[in-house]
């Protein structure tokens, strides 16, 4: 593994820490909201890499990903004075940016993966942001039922992020609360995990008062959008077709949107390849290719998340695309 694949993510896991010691709490907004989506499109649609992290950098780069609010609330507790809250929301979504977009990507590497280690750090990223439940409905739940409109985190070609995302958000509990209760006895992971949140949750405002708490709010709504928004844009308006028996036609690459972008695959551990993610989930990061039977996005995974928080935009960008694909014949993976 060449830690020069890591730089850029571990860079922007760091901006909020950067951010407060320069006296700029914007800094990952800037980082992720212009910066990125510059390089996607000035850089990365230019350029292919095929990168290798090993087995042992997303650990680290989860670990880094983690220590970054439990340092941002140790020095809300400790500064004088005070921040006032508005800023102190303003941390909280950098660190809700770098969640979302680099740690909940790699909490999926890893609860993908089977040693309790790498499980263990997925729930604990996933528990800070309130996403604990997500795992079990993606894993048990998603990679069975994508491409079909009851799954919650297939988007319908009417909808727009909006109208997706409450229908997600309680489409991915329930489905996880329903998977739970198929576990013998009365356990139920999910309801297990929601409260491991409110016992975080309620340590940082024990350990920095009001100011804890909104910090945890403000990062858990950023980074539930992000995963939000990635999750609406991977199928959208992509449908399997259901035979008379009620079984659905097996899930192909023309069912997931893919991104031929180097900054995303480098940036989010190559999760833009997702078409061969779906179709031989056995892989890891590090095997992943890109397909070219899938349906293409036009930039990367920054910019599309810019297209999809303007529904006009983003329908004026992908209409054609998603015209152009339900008229093509279905055609045999293959991954490049």
């Amino acid at each position: 593994m060449s830690w020069g694949y890591a730089l850029l993510p571990v860079l922007f896991a760091l901006t909020p820490t950067f951010g407060l010691m320069w006296g700029q709490p914007g800094l990952t907004g800037l980082m992720g909201f212009l910066v990125l989506p510059l390089l996607e499109w000035l850089w990365g649609r230019h350029t292919t890499v095929q990168a290798h992290w090993g087995l042992h950098a997303p650990r680290l780069i989860m670990v880094l990903v983690l220590l970054q609010p439990v340092l941002l609330l140790g020095w809300m507790a400790h500064s004088t004075p005070a921040w006032p809250l508005w800023k102190i929301a303003i941390l909280g979504t950098a660190c809700g940016s770098v969640a979302g977009a680099v740690g909940i990507v790699l909490a999926h590497e890893l609860g993908h993966r089977r040693t309790a280690l790498d499980r263990l750090l997925a729930r604990a990223l996933l528990c800070a942001v309130g996403w604990g439940h997500y795992l079990i409905e993606h894993n048990r739940g998603h990679h069975r039922h994508a491409a079909l409109w009851h799954d919650p985190a297939t988007a319908r070609r009417e909808e727009n992020l909006w109208r997706f995302l409450p229908r997600y958000w309680v489409g991915v509990w329930r489905g996880a609360v329903a998977l739970g209760r198929e576990q013998k006895g009365l356990w139920n992971e999910a309801w297990a995990l929601a409260a491991i949140t409110v016992a975080l949750w309620s340590a940082a405002w024990a350990v920095a008062g009001t100011a804890g708490l909104v910090f945890c709010l403000a990062q858990a709504a950023v980074a539930q959008l992000l995963v939000g928004s990635v999750d609406f844009m991977e199928h959208w308006g992509l449908q399997r077709r259901v035979g008379a028996d009620g079984r659905p036609e097996r899930l192909t690459a023309q069912h997931v949107w893919d991104c031929r972008n180097a900054v995303s695959d480098l940036m989010l551990f190559n999760l833009p390849r997702h078409a061969h993610h779906h179709t031989e989930p056995w892989h890891g990061a590090d095997d992943l290719r890109h397909t070219t039977a899938a349906p293409q996005m036009p930039t990367g995974y920054a910019g599309m998340v810019l297209l999809t928080l303007v529904p006009p935009l983003f329908r004026q960008v992908m209409e054609p695309r998603l015209a152009a694909t339900l008229q093509q014949p279905p055609a045999a993976h293959t991954a490049a």
